[in-house]
């Protein structure tokens, strides 16, 4: 860790009534915008170790959930619960075939379904660990769902078997969970893709898992319900805090910590463009023509042989259309 004081912040127990929606934005995208697609229904979890006793669990059909898990002395932390019981079945399965130590902790980073819906599925003896924000967000379940419809090709059963399970350990800013001679590290450094975007990371193994807020290599930001301003804040605060050396992203593959290089000039860019489009007087439409995404942000593939490949850079393209709207209208003062 390089600057941030180390605060422990944790609450058990009741959680403050909800005052976050999930976001009802899918369907007033910029025209070009492509939903990610998030069926898990053929998807392997691949287990890949990134230091003794750290594991990536690695999504095969791209931009599916990874996930990952931690081991300890005393037990083993997960990092995100996926999208249903089956996935997060999965999970449990991978972290079985490395040990039989009890599953103490499972992180969730965000508040969107395919992260927490399959909660329930773990042992009560778990702790559901989130970041407070998170926590409130998960309460509408029943919004999360709609939310996440488009995404799995409009098929309510791929989350049919859900239970909403909420946490039982809440996080501000910080927490430290041991395991038993080694600890993790949790930390929010602000909003993001959501309001409670939580990093976990390994300090001694430089490996962290980032949820939303960072994608995999060749992505950028999806400012789904946020600022650019604020989410260039807290990648920058992110990349003044830690050392990473292996970023896993909650969806698209490894990436290193360069990733954070990439994703603060487009922010950068992005708000500098945006601004002199509407002091321009120019309208959305005009807005987005001359906003394109720039060459050094265009991927030249999804890096993989997943069928979403042949998708990926129109996918990039969509993403950056929606943080042109979203930054136009949030500059304008009109609703997003």
């Amino acid at each position: 860790m390089k600057g941030m004081r180390k605060t422990t912040d944790a609450g058990l127990g009741p959680l403050i009534p909800a005052v976050l929606a999930p976001p009802e934005v899918m369907t007033q995208a910029p025209q070009g915008f492509i939903p990610p697609p998030l069926n898990p229904i053929g998807t392997r979890l691949d287990t890949q170790e990134l230091a003794p006793g750290v594991y990536g669990l690695l999504s095969s059909k791209l931009p599916v959930d990874n996930s990952g898990f931690v081991v300890g002395a005393h037990g083993v932390l997960v990092i995100d619960a996926h999208i249903n019981g089956a996935m997060a079945g999965r999970i449990q399965t991978a972290v079985r075939q490395v040990t039989n130590k009890p599953i103490l902790y499972v992180v969730n980073t965000n508040y969107h379904g395919d992260h927490t819906f399959g909660n329930y599925a773990f042992p009560a003896e778990t702790l559901i660990v989130a970041q407070q924000k998170t926590a409130e967000g998960m309460r509408d379940i029943e919004g999360q769902k709609r939310f996440l419809l488009p995404a799995v090709d409009n098929d309510p059963t791929v989350f049919g078997d859900v239970q909403l399970r909420l946490p039982d350990v809440v996080l501000d800013e910080y927490l430290e969970l041991d395991l038993g001679g080694r600890v993790v590290e949790l930390y929010h450094f602000g909003h993001g893709n959501t309001p409670g975007d939580t990093v976990v990371y390994v300090p001694e193994a430089r490996v962290a898992w980032t949820g939303n807020l960072i994608g995999g290599e060749g992505t950028i930001p999806l400012l789904i319900e946020g600022g650019a301003g604020a989410y260039l804040e807290t990648v920058a605060k992110f990349t003044h805090t830690l050392e990473v050396g292996t970023l896993v992203p909650g969806h698209g593959v490894l990436a290193s910590g360069a990733m954070l290089g990439r994703y603060l000039p487009y922010l950068s860019e992005l708000i500098e463009a945006v601004r002199r489009a509407v002091r321009a007087g120019q309208n959305l439409e005009e807005a987005l023509a001359a906003t394109p995404l720039g060459q050094a942000y265009t991927p030249a593939s999804a890096g993989t042989d997943s069928p979403f490949a042949a998708q990926f850079v129109a996918f990039a393209a969509g993403i950056h259309r929606w943080n042109v709207w979203r930054t136009y209208q949030g500059m304008k003062g009109e609703p997003t």
